[in-house]
């Protein structure tokens, strides 16, 4: 079960936002990075038109055959865009191929590879940023060189996929690298838009079988709560940010409509499974040992027990709009995610 565990670090999750004052759509008011809702919000931007869109002839989405990034480029097509104007990027074209299928052009780019970047950048208007897996320090050169990259090339904006834990007084041991990120960005002199995405719903999913066959979900958390959201809503919300005109030098925070305990998580997981699965909380200690009897590395369980440390702390429990107010539906609640991913809806 842990083994499954270290896919929750690819979302790829900041102060307690809250989702009050004035949003995109009022555009009278302006706020600044560090305001009590944390919205940077540029005078005039208007997000309550999802027909509306912009003069990008090419938006390139980073990290396109990913988990994330094969989804938005499904939204993107679902959203209207025109098969010719998408570009996938990636490392491993070979899993992109079904997007090339769809008329969508696929190039090759690795991020510790410059000179792969600026030829996958080429002609690029919008483009759609998704960071590796890889640890802090390579990460963070990563994100250099694509955002070097993208100057060289003349790309006119970044959309960034973020994490909610993006500060440096975080206690998840990513945050640091996210931190970094957005500044990098905001100092590009590049139009920018940062998306920091909630913790990711879908994995619950793959680990539901093995939890069922446990009959406990055994997470070091005493009385945190996650607001998750799905990588489908994520998608559709950064396909939006895409698309839409008016999202230049914003930060959105997408999250779930309502934040979960613990145990309202098994009980979730329960009604999906048809299995009695209860929360067992555990200690960091004791969850390190099911993490290694599951082979997860060293590095990959520290990460996973700051993740959760962070929860704890209430890092991921704030709920906002925001999703909503960018793609015009409501998330989808984690209950009825797990019942239709494990086909019991």
């Amino acid at each position: 079960m842990a083994g499954r565990l270290q896919r929750a670090t690819g979302h790829a999750v900041t102060h307690t936002v809250r989702a009050e004052g004035t949003f995109p759509g009022d555009s009278e008011c302006r706020a600044e990075p560090g305001s009590a809702d944390g919205i940077v919000r540029p005078h005039g931007a208007d997000i309550d038109s999802p027909t509306g869109r912009g003069v990008p002839m090419k938006i390139n989405v980073v990290g396109a055959s990913g988990q994330l990034g094969s989804r938005i480029v499904r939204s993107l097509l679902a959203q209207g865009a025109d098969p010719g104007s998408l570009i996938a990027s990636t490392r491993n074209t070979a899993a992109a191929e079904t997007l090339e299928g769809l008329g969508v052009e696929l190039r090759h780019a690795d991020y510790n590879r410059p000179t792969s970047l600026r030829a996958a950048f080429a002609g690029t208007d919008v483009l759609m940023l998704i960071p590796s897996l890889a640890a802090v320090e390579p990460r963070i050169l990563q994100h250099c060189n694509a955002v070097e990259a993208a100057q060289e090339c003349g790309v006119q904006r970044i959309v960034l996929v973020s994490f909610r834990a993006a500060r440096t007084s975080s206690r998840f041991l990513i945050a640091p690298f996210y931190a970094y990120a957005e500044s990098k960005l905001r100092l590009s002199g590049v139009q920018w838009t940062i998306l920091r995405n909630g913790m990711y719903l879908d994995p619950l999913a793959d680990w539901a079988p093995a939890l069922a066959a446990e009959g406990r979900l055994p997470y070091p958390v005493k009385h945190g709560r996650v607001a998750y959201v799905c990588r489908d809503d994520l998608a559709r919300a950064a396909a939006a940010a895409c698309l839409q005109d008016g999202h230049e030098g914003w930060v959105y925070e997408l999250t779930g409509a309502r934040a979960v305990s613990m145990p309202e998580l098994a009980s979730a997981l329960t009604d999906a499974t048809g299995q009695s699965i209860s929360f067992a909380r555990v200690t960091e200690d004791e969850f390190g040992e099911i993490c290694r009897g599951d082979g997860v590395p060293g590095y990959i369980t520290d990460v996973l027990t700051s993740m959760y440390r962070a929860v704890d702390a209430g890092e991921f429990e704030a709920v906002t709009d925001h999703l909503e107010r960018l793609t015009g539906a409501p998330p989808e609640g984690v209950a009825e995610y797990l019942r239709r991913a494990l086909r019991r809806d």
